[in-house]
């Protein structure tokens, strides 16, 4: 689903990746979590579409769903 998605992204047909995306992104945050490399792969997909789909107010939403990383203590 993800790979079609993504194909789908790169040929342009955003409204049709749309959902399969926002469906990965919610079956691997509930199945895997929040900080699972899938889930976060799922993510960045997204907001890769968002992006290519000229709409950076929604990307720029779903990267504020992105774990924050921890501060490195010196």
């Amino acid at each position: 689903m993800i790979d079609l998605a993504v194909l789908y992204k790169e040929q342009g047909r955003y409204e049709e990746a749309e959902p399969l995306l926002l469906a990965a992104v919610e079956g691997r945050h509930l199945k895997l979590g929040e900080k699972h490399p899938h889930t976060l792969e799922s993510l960045n997909n997204l907001i890769d579409l968002y992006e290519a789909w000229n709409k950076p107010e929604k990307a720029e939403q779903w990267r504020a769903k992105l774990p924050q990383k921890e501060a490195v203590e010196q």
